[in-house]
């Protein structure tokens, strides 16, 4: 009876579900069909007509001979190595304040939850008012205080990917903050304890068990939750597009023309929808094997 009132409740949670079902995977799925699709075809909006031009992989082959794309792939996996790694430094830190500090420490977090509550839009509009050489706060903190720095951050290549990085270093790093102060909570109370009594100090507790630094003798408890942490900032920077569009356009030149702002000059300016699909379809790829590999290590639970 039991057995039978389980099956009964099961075949309608799954009744409930496959509107929700079928919704979802006509709006995923729809786009992404159509985008590989018009990908095998030369569809500039341009030119009457191409939509039914069929070109097979040569968008593929042009991609990746096109220097340009070349160039927006790499300073995309610049722009996402140095962003992630500020943002795991600086929320290891954060982390390990905030978990000394119990009696302040929901007040605290509460603080840190600012940056990540503003539109990456907002973002840039913040750091270009703050950065505008006639009337930016940085110009007059540099001509008041006579520093010797620039005037104009975001006419220099270097500089200008440097500024990107920072805004997304300022929004983000809280949220990996907040990620390892919960991993930090998490660890059990006996392994620092154990550790005591066999006269490790706290620097040797803090590396030996709690941050993994690369030994064979570690026992690294916080690596899943740094691992997991690692892979989803570095999804979501491999996706930027506000910021750095708004603070610089990709420029100076295609300093900081991350792949998605490469992405939208092929598809919205040159009209070149086709090529544009293709780059998507890559971007895709790149995004599904990073997601296979947070899926790998969420799933080992324990081991």
């Amino acid at each position: 009876m039991k057995k039978k009132s389980l099956e009964n409740h099961s075949r309608l949670a799954v009744a409930f579900h496959l509107p929700a079902f079928f919704v979802l995977s006509v709006i995923t799925l729809g786009p992404l069909l159509y985008t590989l699709k018009i990908s095998f075809f030369d569809y500039k909006l341009s030119s009457s007509g191409s939509e039914d031009v069929f070109v097979g992989l040569q968008n593929y082959i042009n991609m990746f001979q096109d220097a340009e794309f070349m160039n927006s792939m790499a300073k995309t996996f610049i722009f996402m190595a140095c962003s992630v790694t500020l943002e795991v430094i600086i929320g290891i830190a954060l982390a390990l304040i905030l978990n000394s500090i119990p009696k302040f420490r929901r007040l605290f977090t509460s603080l840190t939850l600012i940056p990540m509550m503003v539109a990456p839009l907002v973002i840039g509009l913040m750091f270009s008012f703050f950065l505008n050489p006639q009337f930016g706060l940085y110009v007059w903190l540099v001509d008041t205080l006579h520093l010797p720095l620039p005037t104009v951050l975001t006419d220099d290549s270097f500089l200008a990917m440097v500024v990107v990085i920072l805004m997304d270093v300022w929004e983000w790093a809280p949220y990996l903050g907040l990620v390892f102060l919960a991993g930090l909570q998490s660890i059990s109370g006996e392994y620092y304890e154990a550790a005591k009594v066999d006269g490790a100090t706290a620097g040797q507790s803090l590396r030996y068990l709690t941050i993994p630094l690369m030994e064979p003798l570690t026992i690294p408890l916080m690596k899943p939750v740094l691992v997991v942490g690692i892979l989803l900032r570095a999804m979501e920077t491999f996706k930027e597009f506000d910021k750095p569009y708004i603070l610089t356009g990709g420029g100076p030149g295609n300093a900081t023309e991350v792949i998605d702002i490469y992405t939208y000059r092929q598809a919205f300016v040159s009209f070149n929808f086709s090529y544009a699909a293709a780059i998507c379809v890559i971007l895709f790829i790149v995004l599904l094997a990073f997601g296979m590999i947070y899926q790998r290590i969420a799933m080992r639970g324990d081991d």
